[in-house]
């Protein structure tokens, strides 16, 4: 058994902030997908992070969005189940948003079950130097943050000041339940593809897109195996593109990936089913 403390830490904010990329780039790795299309990530994300003397076990949430469009029951649920796990809240907040009335009783809402919150100020690069220390006031005026932590997690500026503010929030009783990584090697390749998906098809297809992956570890090569499962004719008709141009890209774009996290040749088979 290791000797190493254990903090668990939840990702929180509204949609589009940065969460997803904030997990990705501290762990180096895609755990969860980068769209610009609200609510991509549509169950919770569970990873660890080895740093100094603790194993800091990340957790990415939807993002909140209004309760009306909140359809998904499933997501409402992984969301709230966190609230009595975690060591301390991490608030994603877009700096270059303004704060609205409705935001600000948002952002209680999210921050008042938790006994400790920081606020990562995202895209700070985006902000003229004088800009910056009034919107670091004005936010911690109206709430009431442990830390504020601005930083560019395009540019990757300030996240080893997050890591080095949640130490000391580590502490010796571990949960031995939680899973290490525990999304599989299957679920990282269909994020992959979901992300493309997103990226390429804009407005014109629902969120939530279905994948089924199958892999095969052939002696020289990946051979992968995706169905994207949509709900209508006319989605499919989409995804495949004119001439099966979208589909392709779609392929393209996913392959590259692929191949950097299986560090070997990937051969990529898409197909769009009707269900």
């Amino acid at each position: 058994m290791t000797n190493k403390k254990q903090c668990r830490v939840l990702i929180t904010g509204f949609p589009n902030a940065g969460k997803s990329s904030l997990i990705n780039l501290l762990l180096k790795q895609k755990i969860s997908i980068v769209s610009n299309k609200v609510q991509t990530t549509n169950e919770n994300i569970q990873a660890v992070l080895s740093y100094k003397d603790c194993d800091i076990v990340f957790t990415d949430t939807p993002g909140v969005i209004d309760k009306k469009k909140f359809y998904d029951k499933k997501i409402s649920r992984e969301y709230s189940n966190n609230f009595e796990k975690i060591d301390l809240n991490l608030f994603v907040f877009d700096c270059t948003k303004n704060m609205s009335t409705t935001n600000k009783k948002r952002i209680n809402e999210l921050l008042k079950p938790h006994n400790v919150n920081f606020l990562v100020l995202n895209k700070t690069d985006l902000l003229k130097d004088n800009n910056l220390l009034p919107k670091i006031d004005s936010m911690n005026s109206d709430f009431n943050f442990k830390e504020t932590l601005p930083v560019s997690i395009k540019k990757n500026i300030g996240l080893d000041k997050v890591l080095e503010c949640i130490l000391p929030y580590a502490n010796k009783k571990r949960d031995r339940k939680i899973q290490i990584l525990k999304k599989d090697t299957n679920y990282k390749v269909t994020e992959i593809t979901r992300e493309k998906v997103f990226n390429l098809l804009n407005k014109e297809i629902p969120y939530v897109v279905k994948i089924e992956t199958n892999i095969q570890k052939l002696k020289n090569i990946m051979k992968i195996t995706q169905i994207i499962i949509v709900r209508k004719e006319s989605q499919k008709a989409i995804i495949i593109g004119k001439r099966g141009e979208k589909i392709k890209d779609v392929g393209t774009r996913a392959r590259i990936d692929m191949e950097k996290f299986f560090k070997k040749k990937v051969f990529l088979d898409l197909k769009v089913l009707k269900k």
